[in-house]
């Protein structure tokens, strides 16, 4: 009976382990490690090739030349080749690549990507949008991986959120990407217009404390369930390496600048046909005489007639104060509310007219040059 016992309470103590091992797996297991598992093999390494031309003295000739500083020198033309990495990630079946366009935009040649399981494909450039900083790919293979899109507008503040890269690919003879995890530290966030030299469209950024590192730009922002739904574009930082304030693009942006891209090789400049200039930088004479209410906004300085905008009824000297529910204070509002807008959209500007409101409704057109 004795030894029944023991051999009853060994058993129970061994399931009981065997239970405690297995609660152990299944939280090892949890959504960050599916969602790398899912997300991970369609992010890529981009292959660039810069040629920067050197002008080089025969050493021979050195002191000499140098010396009496002669300008017809017999100075010697070298191209030097530079390779560089960068990520991006596959998006569709069809072996589509988002990436960030700053990634390839000094690159005399885009050779390759290489996936994380070591194939390394030929890539073809299929177009670009500088000003949203997005740029698409097409690697020339079969089974592909692909990353779905997620929703961009549905994140929750504090939802955890991952980033996939290379960070220092030229560092690295590994092709498996990197992966660092965070939170959402804030949604829509508006970036000074001086970040990017006011040219590129850093509004409505996706902010998280992921480490972005020099060479994860291009590479997916991922949610918990395996979907992108940012490009990683970019971090502050006085040391070049990661503190915690990383910023993505939006996925829902960045989708709807690759479809244009797919379909007309370019992303379609979107035109409402007038300009503005600020509100308070007028002389004090000057908005006196327009009878604004308005203590901020944009004045309307010319507008082409034909365009959207004037057909639906704006007219110089109207002081907009909101473009599709966004406040609006600096001229920069306007142009960045108009550039993250597509052809077809809906635009509605709210306007001080005289010191009455009105409302004033048109939808974009293509700018055509």
């Amino acid at each position: 009976m004795r030894y029944g016992i023991r051999t009853i309470v060994s058993i129970a103590l061994f399931a009981a382990v065997a239970r405690a091992q297995e609660a152990v797996d299944q939280s090892r297991r949890n959504a960050i490690v599916t969602a790398i598992e899912r997300a991970a093999p369609a992010v890529v390494s981009i292959n660039v090739v810069q040629v920067r031309t050197q002008r080089q003295l025969p050493p021979m000739f050195r002191d000499f030349w140098d010396f009496f500083d002669v300008p017809s020198s017999p100075y010697r033309v070298q191209k030097q080749r530079q390779d560089s990495v960068g990520s991006g990630f596959i998006f569709n079946n069809d072996g589509y690549i988002l990436t960030n366009f700053h990634v390839i935009e000094e690159a005399d040649e885009v050779v390759s990507v290489t996936l994380s399981d070591g194939r390394e494909l030929p890539v073809k450039f299929v177009g670009a949008d500088e000003r949203t900083d997005v740029a698409v790919l097409r690697a020339d293979g079969t089974r592909l991986p692909s990353i779905p899109m997620g929703d961009s507008e549905d994140l929750l503040t504090g939802e955890w959120v991952i980033a996939i890269g290379n960070p220092f690919g030229t560092l690295m003879n590994d092709p498996q990407p990197t992966a660092s995890v965070g939170v959402v530290s804030a949604n829509h966030r508006r970036v000074n217009p001086s970040v990017g030299g006011g040219e590129r469209l850093y509004q409505g950024m996706i902010q998280t404390d992921a480490a972005i590192n020099p060479g994860n730009s291009g590479g997916p922002l991922v949610n918990a369930k395996g979907e992108a739904i940012g490009i990683n574009t970019m971090i502050f930082s006085q040391s070049g390496g990661s503190i915690g304030l990383g910023f993505a693009i939006p996925m829902n942006r960045a989708r709807r600048v690759a479809e244009e891209i797919i379909q007309y090789g370019r992303r379609r400049d979107p035109w409402a046909g007038f300009k503005v200039d600020d509100l308070q930088s007028l002389p004090t004479p000057i908005i006196q005489e327009l009878g604004t209410r308005a203590t901020a906004g944009c004045v309307v300085r010319n507008i082409l007639r034909g365009a959207p905008a004037y057909e639906a009824g704006l007219r110089p000297g109207d002081v907009i104060t909101s473009i599709n529910g966004q406040r609006v204070e600096t001229a920069s509002d306007i142009d960045f509310a108009i550039w993250d807008l597509f052809v077809g959209d809906p635009v509605v500007l709210h306007v001080d007219r005289r010191g009455q409101m009105a409302e004033v409704q048109f939808d974009i057109q293509e700018l055509t040059r």
